[in-house]
C-alpha cells in the first residue's frame, strides 16, 4: 500500500512538471524596420510599415493600429496575413480616422502566437485633416419635409423627403447625421450626410397631442423629447441608451448637455408654467429645477457653473438668463432689445448672435456685457454661425442668407419654395 502511493505521487509530479513545460510557449518577437525616426504624417496617409515577426512554435496573428497618447487605439486594426512563424512584411496602412487631432501618436504592430503576445512601437505626428464646410442645409415642408442642400455659390439641390409635419431638426458633422422630428403626423428619421437616405427612425404616434417635440444632437447621437413625459437619448446606430423621465404632468421640449447634465425645458400641460431641470447624464435622475419666465428659444453653456437660456416671457417680451448651477438660481445679466427673440447663434462662449422680429441681429457679448445691432434688415428666423468661413448663417421667410462675420456684409442669398423651418451647417468632421 506504501508502494502504491509512493508511485501515485510520482505520477502527479511528472504530470504537473510536463504541464508546466507544455505551457511555456513563450512570447514572439517584433522589430519594426520601417519607418524611423520622427515621421510626420497627415491624416488619410499611408505609411509603408516594414517588420520583422517571428514566433518559437507558430504566430497566430499580426495586428497594426495606431494609438494615442493614453494608449488608446484611434485608427482601425489592420489584420497581416500570416505566412509562417517567421515571416518579413510590408504593409501600406493608411491613417483612416478623420477626426485626429494633430499631435503625437504610436505605431503599433502586435504580434500574437495565440497565448502570448509582444507589442513593436514607433513614435509618429498625425497632423489633422482641415475641417471644411460641406454644405448648407435648409428644411422646408411642401408636401412633407425636405431638405435642402446650398452649396458654396447657393447652388439647391433637394437631397431627402419625408411623409409628416415638422417639429424640430439637428445636425451632427462627426458622426455626419441630420436628425429631423415630426410633430404629431411623422416620424424621427437619422438622415445620412452630405447623400440623404435614412439610417434609422422612431416610429411616431399619430393622435390629438404632439408626438416628438424637440430633437437634439451632442455627443454620440440624439436626445429627441416627448409629450409623453419621456427624453430619449439614442446612439448614433439607433440604439436606445438612456431614457430620461420628466416631472408628471409636465412634457419636455428643448434640452441642452453641458457639464455632465441634461437641462430639459419642461412645460405643465395645462398651464403656462415652465421650469428648466437638470438631470445627471450618467445616471438619468433629476437633480434640480428652476422656474423659466417663458419660452426657451436657446440654451447654451458658459462656463463649468454656468449656463445661458435665451428665451421670451409669457408676457411677450426677450430674455437672457444666466442659469447658476451650484445654487440652483437665475439672474439676468443684461436687458434686451425689445421685441421677439426667434434665434440664436453661439459664436465662443461668452458671445452671441440674436435674431429678433425687428429686422435685427444682434450681437451680445458677456465682456462687455450688453448687446448691440450687428446686421440689420432681416428678421432671422434660425442663425447658424460657420466658424470656419467666419459666415453668419441665416434664414427669413422662404430665403437663406450668408453674411461675412467680419464685415456684416451680405455674401450670398437664395429665395426657395417653401418657408424655411431650420438651418443647418455640415462640415466634414
Amino acid at each position: 500500500m506504501i508502494m502504491r502511493c509512493k508511485v501515485l505521487v510520482l505520477i502527479s509530479i511528472v504530470g504537473l512538471f510536463a504541464c508546466k513545460k507544455e505551457g511555456n510557449v513563450g512570447s514572439p518577437t517584433v522589430q519594426i524596420i520601417a519607418p524611423t525616426g520622427k515621421p510626420v504624417y497627415k491624416v488619410f496617409d499611408t505609411v509603408v510599415v516594414k517588420a520583422s515577426v517571428s514566433d518559437a512554435n507558430s504566430l497566430k496573428s499580426v495586428e497594426i493600429y495606431i494609438e494615442n497618447s493614453q494608449n488608446v487605439p484611434v485608427t482601425a486594426t489592420a489584420d497581416v496575413t500570416v505566412t509562417g512563424k517567421q515571416m518579413s512584411f510590408t504593409y501600406n496602412y493608411v491613417i483612416n480616422s478623420i477626426h485626429l487631432a494633430t499631435g503625437q501618436y504610436t505605431l503599433v504592430v502586435r504580434a500574437s502566437n495565440g497565448t502570448n503576445a509582444t507589442y513593436g512601437y514607433q513614435a509618429i505626428t498625425i497632423n489633422a485633416a482641415p475641417t471644411i464646410r460641406l454644405g448648407i442645409y435648409a428644411i422646408t415642408r411642401n408636401g412633407g419635409i425636405n431638405v435642402i442642400k446650398i452649396d458654396s455659390v447657393f447652388n439647391t439641390s433637394k437631397i431627402y423627403t419625408q411623409p409628416g409635419d415638422y417639429s424640430s431638426s439637428d445636425i451632427s458633422s462627426y458622426y455626419q447625421q441630420l436628425y429631423v422630428a415630426a410633430d404629431d403626423s411623422g416620424n424621427v428619421s437619422a438622415v445620412n450626410m452630405p447623400l440623404g437616405g435614412a439610417q434609422w427612425g422612431i416610429g411616431g404616434i399619430i393622435g390629438p397631442a404632439p408626438c416628438f417635440t424637440n430633437i437634439y444632437s451632442n455627443g454620440d447621437a440624439a436626445y429627441v423629447s416627448e409629450y409623453i413625459g419621456l427624453i430619449k437619448y439614442f446612439s448614433s446606430q439607433g440604439v436606445l441608451s438612456t431614457t430620461f423621465k420628466v416631472v408628471s404632468g409636465y412634457y419636455p421640449i428643448k434640452t441642452c448637455v453641458w457639464d455632465g447634465y441634461l437641462f430639459a425645458e419642461q412645460k405643465n400641460i395645462g398651464a403656462l408654467t415652465r421650469n428648466l431641470v437638470l438631470y445627471y447624464t450618467g445616471t438619468a435622475t433629476g437633480f434640480e429645477q428652476s422656474a423659466l419666465p417663458g419660452p426657451v428659444t436657446a440654451m447654451y453653456g458658459m462656463t463649468s457653473n454656468q449656463l445661458f437660456v435665451f428665451g421670451n416671457k409669457d408676457t411677450g417680451e426677450a430674455y437672457l438668463q444666466l442659469f447658476d448651477i451650484p445654487g440652483n438660481i437665475f439672474y439676468s445679466p443684461t436687458t434686451l432689445p425689445s421685441g421677439q427673440l426667434l434665434s440664436v447663434a453661439q459664436i465662443d462662449s461668452a458671445t452671441y448672435l440674436m435674431g429678433f422680429n425687428n429686422g435685427t441681429i444682434y450681437k451680445y457679448t458677456y465682456i462687455p456685457n450688453g448687446a448691440v445691432p450687428f446686421i440689420t434688415g432681416i428678421s432671422a428666423s434660425h442663425l447658424q454661425y460657420d466658424n470656419v468661413n467666419k459666415q453668419v448663417i441665416a434664414s427669413s421667410g422662404s430665403s437663406v442668407y450668408a453674411y461675412s462675420y467680419t464685415s456684416q456684409l451680405l455674401l450670398h442669398s437664395v429665395n426657395l419654395s417653401d418657408s424655411v423651418l431650420n438651418v443647418h451647417v455640415l462640415y466634414n468632421k
